[in-house]
């Protein structure tokens, strides 16, 4: 599976060819800094998308859907949560359009679904999916009518259009058994922090159909091995998240190597 993501208002000039100005729903800066070359900087003030170009930018997320699958992925994952774009579009505070995409909530989801619609029209709904974080305020977005907007977004018109949803819960758990009561596809559901077994029982609550171990993979490159053996875990070191070179992404122990460090030490 290969995720689209488009970084919206959440970039900086320096870290493109052109060196231009990143672009969003509004020109509204948002607070935080962004890695780049020469360190972090403050994110600028980004540039409003005009009406046609953000019909453009659905088209740029069905022709990147189709390289995908043409270049070999069996499915595709729109990045819709954490700040990003399509979150961007569902905000209040970073979408402040008054044409067909802002202001109310049927305008907010509008590109969401826009998105969803064209992917699923390239690939075949079977082989898309869309990841969600609602309420989460990631990257300094604002959704202060989550249960209104989410229950518009995830009704049963997105639900034709992908196979699955990704859920970053970010701990309301009435959202969360709402999601699961409503939603027909697969639930893709990520704790953010939670251990294996808070995980497996989620599964074995039937909260969720599927939970992913991508940092427990990161820092485990013999996961199963691990699981399997009752193994404990390597933690993943975040301050080498973004780093640029090998640590903390191919220098983790394996168990056998752990072993040995031990009986060394001893």
């Amino acid at each position: 599976m290969i995720q689209l993501m488009h970084t919206g208002r959440i970039s900086h000039p320096s870290n493109t060819p052109h060196v231009r100005r990143p672009i969003a729903p509004s020109a509204v800066k948002p607070e935080g800094k962004m890695f780049t070359a020469s360190g972090p900087l403050e994110m600028p003030e980004p540039r409003a998308l005009s009406t046609e170009e953000v019909a453009g930018t659905v088209r740029d997320f069905r022709r990147a859907a189709g390289a995908a699958v043409e270049s070999g992925a069996d499915r595709v994952g729109i990045h819709g949560a954490n700040g990003y774009p399509v979150q961007q579009f569902l905000s209040s505070n970073a979408n402040r359009r008054d044409d067909r995409y802002g202001c109310s909530i049927p305008n907010r989801i509008r590109f969401a679904v826009e998105v969803a619609s064209a992917v699923a029209e390239e690939i075949g709904a079977g082989r898309t999916g869309i990841r969600v974080s609602a309420g989460n305020p990631f990257n300094d977005v604002v959704e202060d009518d989550v249960p209104a907007l989410y229950g518009a977004l995830l009704d049963e018109e997105l639900a034709t259009l992908v196979a699955d949803l990704h859920l970053l819960h970010g701990g309301d758990e009435d959202l969360l058994r709402s999601v699961r009561r409503d939603w027909p596809g697969v639930l893709v559901l990520t704790r953010s922090g939670a251990d294996i077994e808070t995980r497996a029982e989620d599964v074995e609550d039937r909260l969720t159909d599927v939970v992913p171990v991508g940092t427990m993979v990161l820092a485990n490159p013999d996961l199963v091995e691990r699981l399997k053996a009752g193994a404990p875990l390597n933690e993943a070191d975040t301050s080498t998240f973004y780093g640029g070179d090998e640590r903390g992404y191919t220098d983790y122990p394996t168990l056998p190597e752990t072993i040995t460090a031990g009986a060394r030490a001893a």
